[in-house]
């Protein structure tokens, strides 16, 4: 046994624990300011915005302290996940961000994946559109592919502020395997970044 890689699972594990007991937390506070009459509505809006996020870092939590359970596949409405992301992201940021008017799609995923490789790709988008810029969301299906993109006008792949979008995007390649999509980056019309997931294909698209 290799009680190195053991003692990095135990770490991993109490690190979750704490985080858990730590999200719970805030949950009750985020709660509690959510009591105050007193609060204006786009002050609401943005407490709200943190309760869903915060109960949504908790399911994820722990289900990561289950290594050992399934994907937990379903019916997933691919628009209004986005629907629900882009609005957070836009309470955020100073970043235009837009979900793309579209036809109604549904796909058979992990929410909770669908929702991690998302969101790193907007996050990434918005460090790179920068204030004052736009980012587009979008979902579409085609011959029985289900497409979701993220495009920007940042200054290019590879051209952006330094920070965690290296990482990001390496969590969304890894995810997207583990979903048996493709994931493919390209310049954008605007000559930013445009990044595709490709549900119902299983080969994994490069860089163009």
């Amino acid at each position: 046994m290799d009680r190195s890689a053991g003692g990095a699972t135990t770490v991993a594990q109490e690190f979750l624990h704490d985080l858990g007991h730590s999200l719970a937390t805030l949950s009750y506070l985020v709660e509690a300011v959510r009591a105050d009459g007193s609060l204006r509505e786009d002050t609401r809006r943005r407490v709200d915005a943190i309760e869903q996020e915060t109960h949504r870092l908790l399911g994820a939590v722990r289900h990561a302290m289950s290594p050992g359970d399934r994907p937990r596949t379903a019916v997933v409405d691919v628009r209004e996940v986005l629907e629900q992301i882009v609005s957070l992201v836009s309470l955020a940021g100073e970043t235009t961000v837009v979900l793309l008017p579209g036809k109604p799609v549904s796909l058979l995923v992990d929410e909770s994946l669908l929702w991690r490789m998302v969101t790193n790709l907007i996050d990434n988008a918005v460090r790179a559109a920068g204030p004052g810029g736009r980012v587009e969301v979008s979902a579409g299906e085609e011959r029985g592919v289900i497409t979701v993109e993220v495009a920007d006008d940042g200054p290019g792949f590879g051209a952006g502020p330094a920070g965690w979008a290296s990482l990001g995007l390496g969590i969304v390649e890894r995810l997207a395997e583990a979903c048996g999509c493709g994931f493919q980056v390209m310049t954008a019309g605007s000559g930013g970044t445009r990044v595709r997931l490709a549900f119902g294909v299983h080969a994994k698209g490069g860089s163009e």
